[in-house]
């Protein structure tokens, strides 16, 4: 009976020094000027660098904290676990919370820090509310993305401008942790597109402990200077609007149809009015008049694309859906068919349009979605295929009519001469720049070689980050080629 007892004691010694030992691998990071920036290649993000190039931020590793790789951690007495993950490049994003789990619906109370940038830039324990944000990303995903909000706006690192809202964005699935951000940085290349969303990657640590590396976005409905800029009246025809196509919006009961959103109902598709907002009473905000105006705008647009006539250009932008098209089918964005379209109704008399944009949301994009290949016929999650150009109502009937297909055409050359080798190069410069600050993630989340929904199996086997970009980076320039044969 004692050596049965001395035996067991010796094993739980042995699993203790084990589970020390796993947490002590890193390696540590270089000092680089970080050119993070979208209109030109590559900007000052966030000032002189080099200034900072003997100072490290901490890593803080509270007491009491067990790694936890489901999510945001818990509490725990008994351990104290000394994760050693490195020093980054990348600014330093410290959320600190009474409470020590996020959720989705309730804004919990804390403070924000932001280091290991320029004093410019640097934020010391900001008050703000933070709760869970995102659908497939926050039910399906261990690394949880999140948003954060102001009391009043806020300018955060070089964004050039405030906001009360800001989202971080997790990239858990995207192994090559970029889709969203190259695609963000080509729609800044195109001019057809009023805004390209802003987005900086940053490191994130809750309540003390490294969380991994983040892309820190604006809230896309805050309108205001330097964003989406739109002008609102009590007047529906002199208002302005952002809506996004949306079939998840009458999933909440909170929502709804005729006051948050529209269902139409000759084809079926939901439209989220995004902004003005409802309030009661209508002062200053959207009315049933306002919803009714939108309604009958969509119906008209719906009807003259269905029909393709050529009139439809006088009441859309041409130049914005081409554009906003060619970086969805470019991406073979899996959720453009009914998922995060954005669009704002905007401008005045004959100016007045509705515009395609901003783009969002690529994370199961570029050859990182399984269930692509339900539609072999469109080339399955693989870089050939039109997908864009078929899956979205609109665009199946716009590249029927010599106009658009023309212009699309034409903005495909330049795209190949401009915009795609300036991604190309952002990405690649992005990756080998910053790898070790990349890599470090995957030190936090140890996911490589593992399946995250809905990695196809090719980006499941594809075990290293050099190796996930490289993926990417041949995934775009081998589907651009094939669009430009095509058109």
């Amino acid at each position: 009976m004692i050596n049965r007892w001395l035996g067991m004691v010796f094993v739980v010694l042995i699993f203790a020094v084990a589970l020390a030992a796993c947490g002590r691998s890193g390696h540590e990071g270089t000092t680089q000027e970080v050119t993070q920036g979208f209109r030109s290649l590559p900007p000052p993000a966030y000032g002189g660098w080099e200034s900072h190039s003997s100072w490290e931020p901490p890593v803080f590793i509270p007491q009491g904290v067990l790694p936890n790789f489901r999510g945001f951690v818990g509490m725990s007495d008994s351990f104290v676990v000394d994760y050693d993950f490195g020093v980054s490049d990348f600014p330093a994003v410290h959320i600190t919370t009474q409470h020590y789990a996020i959720n989705r619906d309730d804004r919990i109370p804390g403070t924000i820090s932001i280091t290991n940038v320029d004093e410019e830039f640097a934020l010391e324990q900001t008050p703000m509310r933070i709760r869970g944000r995102g659908n497939s990303s926050w039910n399906y995903m261990a690394k949880k993305p999140f948003r954060i909000r102001f009391d009043s706006p806020v300018a955060l690192l070089d964004a050039g401008h405030a906001a009360r809202d800001w989202t971080f964005i997790a990239n858990h699935s995207d192994k090559a942790m970029m889709r969203n951000y190259s695609a963000y940085f080509m729609a800044s290349l195109m001019d057809g597109m009023p805004y390209a969303p802003f987005a900086r990657f940053v490191d994130v640590y809750f309540n003390g402990e490294y969380q991994g590396v983040y892309m820190l976005c604006v809230q896309l409905n805050e309108i205001a200077d330097g964003r989406i800029n739109l002008t609102y009246n009590e007047d529906p025809a002199l208002s302005e609007f952002l809506i996004e196509l949306n079939r998840r919006v009458h999933y909440d009961p909170a929502n709804i149809e005729g006051v948050h959103f529209l269902r139409m109902h000759g084809h079926g598709r939901y439209y989220y009015i995004r902004w003005p907002t409802p309030q009661v009473p209508y002062d200053n905000a959207l009315s049933p008049a306002h919803v009714n105006y939108l309604r009958d705008y969509l119906d008209l647009v719906d009807d003259l694309i269905t029909r393709r006539d050529p009139r439809v250009f006088n009441y859309i932008c041409k130049d914005s859906f081409v554009d906003f098209y060619l970086v969805q089918e470019i991406f073979k964005n899996y959720d453009i068919s009914s998922l995060s379209v954005w669009m704002q109704l905007s401008g005045q008399g004959q100016d007045r349009r509705l515009q395609k944009g901003p783009v969002w949301d690529f994370d199961i994009a570029a050859g990182n979605c399984y269930y692509q290949d339900r539609n072999n016929h469109r080339g399955g999650y693989g870089p050939t295929g039109i997908w864009a150009g078929y899956m979205n109502r609109w665009f199946r009937y716009l590249l029927q009519m010599p106009e658009f297909r023309m212009a699309v055409a034409l903005r495909m050359e330049w795209v190949n001469e401009n915009a795609l080798p300036q991604t190309i190069a952002r990405i690649e410069y992005m990756a080998t720049t910053y790898q070790q600050s990349f890599e470090r993630n995957f030190l936090r989340w140890p996911i490589m070689g593992v399946y995250i929904w809905p990695n196809p199996q090719v980006v499941v086997e594809i075990d290293t980050f050099m190796g996930q970009v490289e993926y990417l980076v041949d995934f775009l320039t081998t589907r651009a080629a094939w669009l430009s044969n095509y058109f």
